[in-house]
């Protein structure tokens, strides 16, 4: 059985699929599977997963990134549960550190390990480190740390229903550590050794996706009574 299951929803970026998933070729030392989410007419994403011996986990038609991690994170066998973007690459060593960082005694605590992101966002920022001269970030909604990209307990995660589906684009993953702070009674905490390149493709699919982000944080801040700017957590 694997140790983490790394779920990659995905759609028409075959390019940008093949060098995410070069990069868990490459870095993820630990038993580990890969479930590739995409539309039953994706036929390149298709190829490139099974290319990489992903697990390909199929729906019907397109509706949405939340609801396409959701399929795969339902199918993941995994003890621990990930979910990266197709235009992100994960650094050598990041998943490892993440498992140990939640398995230690003394982080009983902590149920979800925030990894480390080069995002240009400047505002919101929980904690930084800088690699070769480039920063990484974990970003926080008023003072509580969220993840972007998060490890977390795959049991945890089906306690929490996993994503909310009433968002589809965005907003989900703060959501969700809100859910780990809030619902849990844990912590959410960057995890120091785990980082991930998010390219943040900017394109066709990307512009009409932007078209979301409002309603979605609308919701989040709707969900948690959280006062002040929607621009607060704007990307």
């Amino acid at each position: 059985m694997p140790v983490v299951s790394i779920v990659v929803p995905t759609h028409r970026r075959s390019a940008s699929l093949a060098r995410c998933l070069a990069s868990i070729r490459d870095t993820v030392r630990v038993p580990h599977e890969v479930l590739c989410v995409m539309t039953d007419d994706d036929l390149d994403s298709a190829r490139v997963a099974a290319d990489a011996g992903a697990r390909v986990v199929r729906e019907g038609g397109r509706a949405g990134f939340v609801r396409a991690a959701n399929l795969g994170f339902r199918a993941a066998r995994g003890e621990f549960l990930m979910q990266v973007n197709d235009d992100c690459r994960l650094l050598p060593h990041s998943v490892e550190n993440a498992i140990r960082f939640l398995s230690v005694r003394a982080h009983a605590r902590i149920g979800q390990a925030a990894f480390f992101h080069d995002t240009p966002v400047s505002r919101n920022i929980h904690s930084e480190v800088t690699l070769d001269g480039r920063a990484f970030r974990t970003m926080h909604v008023r003072g509580l740390c969220y993840a972007n990209f998060g490890l977390v307990r795959r049991a945890l995660s089906e306690e929490l229903g996993h994503f909310d589906e009433r968002y589809r684009m965005y907003g989900a993953d703060p959501d969700f550590s809100l859910k780990v702070w809030h619902i849990a009674g844990l912590e959410v905490a960057p995890c120091p050794g785990a980082l991930v390149e998010h390219d943040e493709a900017v394109d066709e699919r990307s512009g009409g996706e932007r078209a979301a982000q409002w309603r979605d944080n609308e919701l989040l801040f709707e969900k948690w009574g959280l006062q002040g700017s929607l621009a607060a957590v704007a990307p």
